[in-house]
């Protein structure tokens, strides 16, 4: 299961939009204001505030996570760190039995592993660690800081709670949300999982854009 911790987040983040907001216009802008501008699509404002998290995921979410380009990241070496977990997401042990793969094989993934005894042995053989982990699975454990604007984040979630995306991610940004909504709530507390953020005419789901999921 991912992990997720808030870190860092920009102080009086409304009060610099409000005056951000307001240079245009030369008057002041409320709340509500800020509220329009955002709902009407005017994003670029976001991007004077930042938000840090520290998160623990597999490092097949991290393959995902980096396609979002305007996020910072700094991962877990794996020249100077060792690996020692797998990340078995909820329920993955039913899935796999119900679609026919014999638990023994997911068993090989799991933290005294097969995958995890070879890169094991190759850094007690004297191999390096980072040409040891050539040897491990997508689904090893791995941390790292990731940074980015609100605009960043305010686009992320809605791609990441959609019901098509991958469940470990899925769990992770509803984590992600939950921190945003808390401590900046003007901004994140509403519903990105609604069809009508998404892009896409249909999915494979049989929602057609402006229907609820």
């Amino acid at each position: 299961m991912p992990t997720v911790e808030l870190i860092s987040i920009t102080p009086n983040y409304m009060e610099l939009l409000k005056t951000a907001c307001s240079k245009p216009y030369g008057n002041d802008v409320s709340d509500k204001g800020i509220q329009c501008i955002i709902n009407s699509g005017h994003l670029s404002v976001l991007e004077h505030c930042y938000a840090s998290f520290e998160v623990e995921c597999s490092v097949r979410v991290l393959g995902q996570l980096t396609r979002h380009r305007h996020l910072s990241f700094t991962c877990k070496s794996a020249r100077g760190s060792a690996f020692d977990k797998c990340v078995m997401p909820d329920g993955f042990y039913d899935y796999v039995e119900k679609h026919g793969m014999p638990k023994e094989v997911v068993d090989a993934l799991s933290n005294n592993g097969f995958m995890l005894g070879v890169y094991e042995e190759c850094i007690a053989g004297g191999l390096s660690k980072q040409d040891a982990a050539y040897f491990l699975p997508q689904g090893i454990e791995t941390s790292m800081v990731v940074t980015g604007n609100f605009r960043a984040w305010y686009e992320y979630l809605p791609k990441r709670l959609c019901k098509r995306a991958m469940p470990e991610h899925r769990e992770l940004a509803d984590k992600i949300h939950k921190k945003l909504a808390k401590a900046a709530p003007e901004i994140f507390d509403r519903n990105f999982m609604g069809c009508s953020y998404c892009k896409e005419q249909s999915c494979s789901f049989g929602h057609k854009k402006g229907d609820k999921k």
